[in-house]
């Protein structure tokens, strides 16, 4: 007879369990992988198909809107209607200058105005939403002037002080300076 190798111990195979579990385990994790990645793949595709047809309406509402805005500019970019919108521009600025008051604009200048301080000129700006003075000043010196520019940035009626010039008169240490600014005027917030 041969040879005949037994091996009669306890524990004749290696350990396969513990590699067939890793296997098993990632057999798993791999499984569970495909079958999230079909249901993602089958979800996006139903939300492009979504977002394809809500595309498509949108840009058929955007050629049916382009259509009527060149219909609607037509008929406004007519002699008759420039005219119209010009005349009602005009008569706006006239219904903003007639309420404009003359005698609160002093009133409220009147508040932030230091002694050494004089106004020669005041002009207003009527523009649709803003309201600006240019304001001319003599003041006796920059002190002064510093006083009064403070006076109208506290002041809740005066906005956006910007000094446009500056110019000292004479050449004696104590001559006047003269200031042109630019001011906003909001006589809404004026306080009675």
């Amino acid at each position: 007879m041969g040879k005949l190798n037994l091996n009669l111990s306890t524990r004749p195979f290696p350990a396969y369990r513990i590699l067939n579990l890793g296997l098993a385990v990632s057999f798993l994790v791999i499984a569970g992988l495909s079958v999230w990645q079909v249901y993602s793949y089958r979800m996006y595709s139903d939300l492009v198909k979504t977002i394809q047809a809500d595309e498509k309406n949108a840009s058929v509402n955007k050629e049916s809107v382009g259509k009527t805005l060149e219909a609607l500019s037509t008929k406004l970019d007519r002699p008759v209607t420039t005219a119209k919108l010009n005349e009602i521009d005009f008569l706006n600025n006239l219904i903003i200058k007639k309420h404009f008051s003359w005698t609160q604009v002093f009133a409220n200048l009147e508040r932030v105005v230091p002694d050494n301080v004089r106004l020669t000129s005041i002009t207003p700006e009527i523009a649709k939403e803003k309201l600006k003075l240019h304001l001319l000043t003599m003041c006796h010196s920059i002190s002064d002037e510093s006083e009064f520019i403070r006076r109208l940035q506290a002041s809740p009626v005066f906005q956006d002080v910007v000094v446009a010039r500056e110019e000292k008169k004479g050449a004696a240490i104590n001559s006047d300076v003269e200031v042109d600014m630019t001011v906003s005027y909001f006589p809404e917030r004026a306080t009675q």
